[in-house]
C-alpha cells in the first residue's frame, strides 16, 4: 500500500494559507505539521477543478496495522478560512479524492445512510449563521449522486432545517433539527425585551416534508439550568440566547428518541409523546454515572448493543471555557434496571488536546472506531483495543471538519469522466478521472482524427491510479486530434465513455453506438456486450484481440 504518490519537491514555499499539490499525500511530513507547505495544504489536478485538502499521516499504516483497517471510504466535509474550496469529499484510505461535492456548498452533516432499501447520500446545504447554526435544506442524493429527496422542517413558523443532523430511521423517515427564535423574559439576566433561540428536534418524511414529531427544548428544560449563560446574547432576534443548543438525535427500536444538548451537557431521552423519560448528565441528571464519568459539551450521542451502550464525542470545552486537558471519544455502558451508566471505553486524541466544537464516533463493524476530531483537522482509526491503527492530519490552520466517517459505498455516476490534453512537442499526456467513481479498474485511451472525430481508434489500457490516472500517448504513428477515454470495471466490462477532447479544450459527444447498459455498471459486471476490449496491455505490451464485428459495434459511426 503505497501512501506517498506523485511527492514533488517544493522549491519556494510561500506564506500563503494552503498550498496546491498535485495528487499527494503525505507521510509523518514535518513540513506540513509545521505549517511550511501552507496552513491547508490542497492537491490540485489536470482533469478536474477539484481543490480537496491533502492528507498527512502522522501515524502511517504499517506491516502489522494495515491488515487490520477495515475496508471502506472517508466521508467529511473540510471547511474554514484555510480551505480552498469548503464542502463534501469523500476519500480512500490512502487519502485519494473519490468524490468531490462542492457544488453543494459548504456542509456540515454528510452522511451514508439507507433509505427505501437502497444506499444513499445524506448531505445539508443552506446558511451557516453566525451564531453556530444552519438554515437550509437537507438532501438525499442516490448512487448516481442525482437529487431524490430535498426537504426541510415543517411547521415552524419559516424556520428551515439545520445541519447539525440527519438521521435515517428504518421506516425511511429523517430525524433532523432546526432552530426558531422567540421572545422570552429574560428579566432575571437583566435583559429587557429577551430572545431565545430555541432548539427543535423533528421527524419528518422526506418523500413529501411532513412532519411527524416535534420537540421544542423550552417546552421541557429550563433555560437557566444549563451551562451557557446568555452573556451579551439575548437581546434581539438576530442576537438570540442559545440556551440549548441541538446538535443530535437517534431514535430506538421502541420509538423514543436520544437528543444531545451541548450546553445542557445532557443527554434527554424523549417519549413519543414528548414527555423526557430521563437524563444522563447536566445538572439535573436522573441516571447515576456509578464510575463518576462525566462529559461536556459533548455531540453525537448514538445508540448501540440493542440500546445499551451509548457512544459521543466528549468536547470538553467551547470557545469560552475549557473544562479538561483533551476531548475524547465515550462509549457507556447504560442499566436501564438501575438507571445509571458507566464508561466502557475511551478514546484519547494523538495530539491530546481540546476540540472546542463539532467531532464524531464512528463504531464499526468490525470492532474498530473511527473517530473525527471537529474543529481540529484530524481523524483516526483504533483497533477493537483502543490502539491507534493510523492518525491523519488534513490541514494546519483553520481546517475543520464537522464529522468524518467510514462507509462502503458504491457509485457509478450519471456524468462522464473527465479528459484533459497536454501536448508538449512530441509528446502528449492525457489526464483522466471520473469524480464519484469507484468501480473504475482500467482506463482504454482512444484517439480520432480532426476528419472523424468519433472515430475511436485505440491505443492503450491503463490501471486507474488514484483520482486522476496520467496516459502517455504511445502510439505516434496517427494524427490524432481528439482523445477518449472508456472506464473498464474489474470484470473488464465498459460503465463509461468521456467525451473526444483535444489539446485546447475542444469537445465531441461519444459515438452513437458508444453507450452503457446500466447493468454493467453494477459490482457483477454483467448486461455488457462483446464489444468492451479491442487491445489489452499484458506486462507493458500491446496485444490485439479480434472478436466478430467488435470493431463496428464498439468503436465505429
Amino acid at each position: 500500500m503505497q501512501l506517498l504518490r506523485n511527492l514533488l519537491p517544493f522549491l519556494c514555499i510561500s506564506s500563503s494559507s494552503w498550498r496546491a499539490l498535485a495528487g499527494t499525500t503525505y507521510f509523518q511530513s514535518s513540513d506540513y505539521a509545521s505549517g511550511a507547505l501552507g496552513l491547508g495544504p490542497m492537491q490540485t489536478f489536470k482533469s478536474s477543478s477539484s481543490t480537496p485538502p491533502a492528507w498527512n499521516f502522522v501515524v502511517p499504516f504499517n506491516d502489522s496495522t494495515s491488515g487490520q483497517i477495515e475496508s471502506g471510504l472517508i466521508f467529511m466535509a473540510p471547511r474554514g478560512t484555510n480551505v480552498n474550496t469548503p464542502g463534501a469529499m469523500i476519500y480512500d484510505k490512502n487519502g485519494e479524492l473519490i468524490w468531490d461535492g462542492t457544488q453543494f456548498g459548504e456542509t456540515l452533516t454528510f452522511k451514508m445512510a439507507t433509505y427505501k432499501g437502497d444506499p444513499v447520500i445524506l448531505l445539508w446545504t443552506g446558511q451557516i449563521s453566525g451564531i453556530g447554526v444552519g438554515f437550509g435544506y437537507d438532501l438525499i442524493l442516490n448512487n448516481k449522486y442525482e437529487i431524490i429527496a430535498n426537504f426541510t422542517a415543517a411547521n415552524l413558523n419559516g424556520s428551515l432545517a439545520d445541519f447539525h443532523d440527519i438521521q435515517m430511521t428504518s421506516n425511511d423517515t429523517a430525524l433532523i433539527t432546526a432552530y426558531q427564535a422567540k421572545s422570552w423574559d429574560l428579566s432575571s439576566f437583566n435583559i429587557a425585551d429577551g430572545w431565545l433561540l430555541d432548539s427543535v428536534a423533528q421527524e419528518v418524511d422526506p418523500s413529501n416534508g411532513n412532519e411527524i414529531f416535534t420537540w421544542v427544548a423550552s417546552d421541557h428544560v429550563d433555560p437557566t439550568s444549563c451551562f451557557a449563560s446568555p452573556g451579551t446574547s439575548g437581546t434581539a432576534e438576530d442576537n438570540p440566547w442559545d440556551f440549548f443548543h441541538i446538535n443530535s438525535i437517534d431514535k430506538d427500536n421502541a420509538g423514543n428518541y436520544l437528543i444531545s444538548s451541548r450546553h445542557c451537557h445532557a443527554i434527554y431521552y424523549v417519549s413519543s409523546s414528548g414527555d423526557i423519560i430521563w437524563t444522563m448528565g447536566g445538572h439535573n441528571s436522573t441516571l447515576t454515572a456509578t464510575d463518576g464519568t462525566n462529559f461536556a459539551w459533548q455531540h453525537d450521542v448514538r445508540w448501540h448493543n440493542d440500546e445499551t451502550q451509548i457512544s459521543l464525542f466528549d468536547n470538553e470545552g467551547t470557545a469560552w471555557e475549557l473544562d479538561s486537558s483533551s476531548s475524547r471519544g465515550l462509549l457507556l455502558d447504560f442499566d436501564s434496571s438501575n438507571n445509571s451508566y458507566s464508561t466502557n471505553t475511551q478514546w484519547i486524541p494523538y495530539n491530546v488536546t481540546v476540540s472546542e466544537s463539532q467531532g464524531n464516533v464512528g463504531i464499526l463493524s468490525s470492532g474498530n472506531t473511527l473517530i473525527g476530531w471537529g474543529q481540529v483537522p484530524y481523524f483516526s482509526e483504533y483497533d477493537a483495543n483502543g490502539q491507534f491503527l493510523y492518525v491523519v492530519q488534513f490541514g494546519v490552520g483553520d481546517v475543520q471538519s464537522y464529522r468524518a466517517y467510514h462507509y462502503n459505498w458504491t457509485s457509478t455516476p450519471s456524468t462522464r469522466p473527465s479528459v484533459s490534453v497536454e501536448t508538449d512537442g512530441s509528446n502528449t499526456t492525457v489526464y483522466t478521472s471520473w469524480n464519484g467513481a469507484t468501480e473504475v479498474d482500467t482506463w482504454q485511451l482512444s484517439g480520432s482524427t480532426a476528419d472523424s472525430p468519433q472515430l475511436a481508434i485505440p491505443i492503450s489500457n491503463t490501471s486507474r491510479s488514484g483520482f486522476e490516472t496520467a496516459i502517455s500517448v504511445t502510439d505516434t504513428t496517427k494524427n490524432f486530434t481528439y482523445f477518449q477515454v472508456a472506464a473498464f470495471n474489474s470484470n473488464k466490462k465498459i460503465i463509461a465513455y468521456s467525451n473526444f477532447t483535444a489539446s485546447d479544450g475542444t469537445q465531441q459527444n461519444p459515438a452513437a453506438n458508444q453507450t452503457v447498459d446500466s447493468s454493467s455498471s453494477n459490482s457483477t459486471g454483467s448486461g455488457s456486450s462483446s464489444s468492451d476490449s479491442i487491445r489489452v496491455v499484458v506486462d507493458g505490451k500491446m496485444i490485439m484481440a479480434v472478436f466478430v464485428a467488435v470493431w463496428t459495434l464498439a468503436f465505429v459511426v
